[in-house]
């Protein structure tokens, strides 16, 4: 028995419109699968909040000893790791007291003249084979104490270039963290109470891909100089030390409830 050609072709077209149909559906699940996968799998979306900055959507602050968890790791030969210390190191300033041999020191007044050529000595500057004098996280008289933060960093491999070798390993919690949010191993790697994180250098501290520490004629500028800078209002050093700390001081400031004095400051908006 012949079909009706007409309703054969309304039959072939009904049958394509509904593979179009399930071919969509399937295409859209497929896509919602994946977006799922990258952004709630193991923690939530990630939301760009100004210089280099993201912030993790949902996630609540992780605290420690009753302290927000602030922290860096770092490798002693990086540049960018060397530019964003200064940072960090003004910023936690806000927060508590940075001592030296028992004496509060501020970034504006550091000894300048105590530095090393090399990392892991008792002097507070050292030199990392990329060109930069950088503060000395892992000399053992640089103490950080503060009611409101619990610092901690790792230096993850030396300075011995060209081959360094492994240093200070990430605790579990930092792992955990570094494999989801940084999986390449790029450095410095900082988070500010376990919602924050940089992957890489404030972009305040790069001037045109090289960081504002770093001397035209190829070397690091010295302690000295990058202090006194440091200490003239609307320096490149300066503005790019400065609006860093900023930022990192009003991330610190959300997740404390804005109970430090600096937070009635005027900061960027995180």
């Amino acid at each position: 028995m012949l079909l009706n050609p007409i309703l054969l072709m309304a039959t072939l077209k009904f049958k394509l419109h509904t593979l179009i149909y399930m071919f969509v559906a399937l295409l859209a699940v497929i896509i919602i699968s994946v977006l799922y996968l990258i952004f709630f799998v193991n923690g939530s979306a990630t939301k760009s909040i100004g210089n280099n900055w993201f912030s993790i959507n949902g996630a609540a602050p992780v605290i420690n000893n009753g302290k927000l968890w602030v922290n860096f790791a770092g490798i002693e030969g990086c540049q960018y790791c060397a530019i964003e210390r200064y940072a960090l190191f003004d910023a936690l300033s806000n927060f508590g007291n940075w001592t030296y041999y028992g004496k509060i020191v501020k970034l504006n007044v550091l000894p300048v003249t105590n530095y090393s050529s090399t990392p892991q000595t008792n002097a507070f500057f050292y030199h990392a084979y990329e060109g930069d004098w950088t503060l000395n996280f892992l000399n053992p008289h640089l103490i950080y104490t503060s009611k409101y933060v619990n610092f901690t960093s790792e230096e993850l491999y030396n300075d011995q270039y060209p081959n360094p070798s492994p240093l200070q390993a990430f605790t579990p919690i930092e792992n955990d963290y570094a494999t989801k949010y940084d999986p390449q191993g790029a450095v410095p790697f900082s988070l500010i109470g376990g919602n924050f994180f940089e992957v890489g250098a404030g972009s305040s501290l790069v001037d045109n891909g090289f960081p504002i520490i770093f001397a035209a004629n190829g070397t690091g500028y010295m302690p000295s100089y990058i202090i006194s800078q440091f200490n003239i209002t609307g320096s490149n050093i300066n503005k790019g030390i400065t609006q860093e700390a900023d930022y990192i001081t009003a991330m610190i400031c959300k997740d404390i409830s804005n109970a430090a004095q600096v937070c009635s400051s005027s900061l960027p908006s995180v």
